[in-house]
């Protein structure tokens, strides 16, 4: 059955979702929406990269939502966090879309996460949310190790300020490997300092220390110094069983009580881009109507 999808918003990471909408043979027409001008050209480079593209998808483009966008099977929504929110209201409210895989960060506030768990609760949409670190292979690997009734120390030491954004990554997988609903704030030490973004103009990132527990006793830190350069190691660490994970060098280490605590290389061979990962969670989606993504009510 012939698809539709609707990528609203096809810069730096959009024009990555739509690589990986293109090769989806079950898709027939992709629909894209962006206010600027530019990232037309963009998507048209991006498509062209494409080397196993599904060449009967027919593509159409706007820098506003048009009514012939309406029907969708699946939207995408990779806009700034200022316009996420209201943006999926208004993809559902003009055009009818049920199903949206959006980007993280979700909002700018909890009033306004909320606001939208609400809407998307009382119009029975399914939101994920592209958190994808936790369907990693690595992950799900680590995870089949771990007792799931037994508490976890989680912490990622970082360089560089990437509290805001790839603390979402690290919070989702202390869930993900520990299992809990939510997570209690024990501490927190947050610079002052707002720090630019590569990822736009005026847009900001944060640097400090955060550290919580869950409902079982495991424990959360995560800390990103503004002041240095080295990309995050995730340490995680059970009664029986201890791991190291650097995910910028793809390297990562086990080592076990049994064994007398002997590090061992764990081999990591996969394609972590979003050009790749989209396709297994939108294909996913269109055809089970769920995916390996944690939902916008998991991730809250």
């Amino acid at each position: 059955m012939s698809k539709r999808i609707l990528i609203v918003g096809c810069g730096q990471l959009g024009s990555r979702h739509l690589q990986a909408i293109a090769q989806i043979g079950d898709v027939s027409e992709v629909c894209v929406f962006d206010p600027h001008p530019e990232a037309l050209k963009l998507w048209q480079a991006r498509v062209l990269e494409v080397a196993h593209a599904n060449k009967k998808i027919k593509y159409q483009w706007a820098t506003q939502l048009q009514s012939d966008f309406a029907g969708g099977d699946l939207c995408i929504n990779a806009m700034q966090a200022k316009d996420r929110c209201s943006m999926v209201q208004q993809v559902y409210e003009k055009l009818g879309y049920k199903n949206f895989l959006i980007e993280k960060i979700v909002s700018q506030s909890v009033d306004e996460y909320e606001g939208l768990l609400n809407f998307s609760g009382s119009n029975r949409l399914a939101v994920w949310v592209n958190c994808k670190s936790r369907a990693y292979g690595i992950h799900k690997y680590i995870k089949s190790q771990l007792n799931p009734d037994e508490p976890i120390i989680f912490s990622v030491i970082a360089g560089n300020h990437g509290l805001a954004n790839n603390g979402v990554h690290e919070a989702d997988l202390f869930v993900f490997h520990d299992g809990c609903r939510e997570m209690v704030l024990t501490g927190q030490r947050v610079d002052r300092t707002l720090y630019p973004s590569k990822r736009g103009d005026a847009l900001y990132d944060l640097a400090g220390t955060l550290t919580a527990v869950s409902e079982k006793g495991s424990e959360f830190i995560i800390c990103y110094d503004g002041g240095r350069t080295a990309p995050g190691t995730l340490f995680l660490q059970s009664t029986g069983c201890r791991f190291m994970v650097d995910h910028f060098q793809k390297f990562a280490l086990e080592s076990y009580a049994k064994d007398n605590w002997q590090w061992k290389t764990v081999p990591i061979n996969e394609n972590w881009a979003v050009s790749f990962m989209t396709r297994q969670f939108a294909g996913d989606i269109l055809k089970t109507g769920t995916c390996g993504l944690p939902t916008l009510k998991d991730c809250y």
